[in-house]
């Protein structure tokens, strides 16, 4: 039996943990012995030598460096670095998508411009702990001073009714996209109290999705747009790695086992000519 590892922050497989078991058994069927590996018992070295054995490494935590090393090792992983450290900085992601025609979320640019209300995010926080809608300037500076140490940016706040779309792509297919509202908040997601209903995607949308999905040769990823009352959407982050207690409320599809399926076949059962 092949040996591939599943990589985690201790505290977020805390919360994940049945995910991980069944990711677990949906290996176990392709003969893959899959085994949970926390983060914070390694360094970046000691990743690197426990994992020379693996068919490949999913990799569900969020400090790039262990990725670009496991690579650097020849060591399969997913998602790669690129799309690591594209997808844990807000500020790249945004900047990278509008060089393919994608909408985004507009950026602040300078203190000049800024109107409010308005909405202040660090750059690498992520499940919209991090992200406050300020009214004023004072309310600014406070945020501001509370992550004095940490990457931020200011955006606008865009009327949205607290409404967003999350679309999970896996490889080059679109596995579904979910409407996320917001209750008495405006941030949408579900995590902090949100409502979820499935989402069609138009063609116009597909084609930004799959846009951002060949541009940047992810694995298994989301992306997250704000809907705007008019039917538009502009990209507000990709998320590296995704949650997906949404897809298991309003999908039929087994998600372990889709992703055992995909990881088999591009990284394991794969025949070189």
């Amino acid at each position: 039996m092949k040996r591939a590892y599943l990589v985690y922050d201790a505290a977020d497989a805390k919360v994940n943990m049945a995910f991980i078991n069944q990711l677990v058994v949906s290996a176990k069927k392709q003969m893959i012995d899959l085994q949970l590996v926390l983060l914070n018992d390694f360094s970046v070295p000691e990743l690197v030598e426990h994992c020379q054995d693996a068919c490949f490494v999913f990799y569900r935590a969020r400090n790039c460096d262990y990725v670009t090393s496991l690579e650097q090792a020849n060591i399969p992983v997913v998602n790669s670095s690129h799309v690591n450290a594209l997808a844990n900085n807000k500020y790249m992601t945004l900047q990278f998508a509008r060089t393919l025609g994608i909408p985004t979320v507009p950026l602040y640019q300078q203190a000049s411009d800024y109107e409010y209300p308005l909405v202040f995010k660090t750059i690498d926080g992520h499940g919209g702990s991090e992200v406050m809608l300020c009214q004023d300037e004072q309310e600014l500076n406070a945020c501001q001073k509370q992550f004095e140490n940490r990457l931020t940016l200011v955006q606008p706040y865009i009327e949205s009714n607290a409404t967003d779309v999350r679309v999970w792509v896996l490889g080059n297919r679109i596995i579904g996209a979910v409407k996320r509202q917001g209750r008495a908040d405006f941030r949408s997601n579900v995590t902090l109290g949100g409502s979820i209903e499935r989402y069609e995607l138009d063609s116009l949308q597909m084609d930004h999705v799959l846009a951002m999905q060949k541009a940047i040769r992810s694995d298994y990823i989301g992306m997250d747009f704000l809907l705007l009352e008019d039917g538009t959407w502009l990209l507000n982050e990709i998320e590296d790695p995704v949650g997906a207690r949404s897809f298991y409320d309003l999908f039929d599809e087994y998600l372990p086992d889709l992703l055992m399926d995909y990881l088999v076949n591009h990284y394991v059962n794969v025949t070189i000519y």
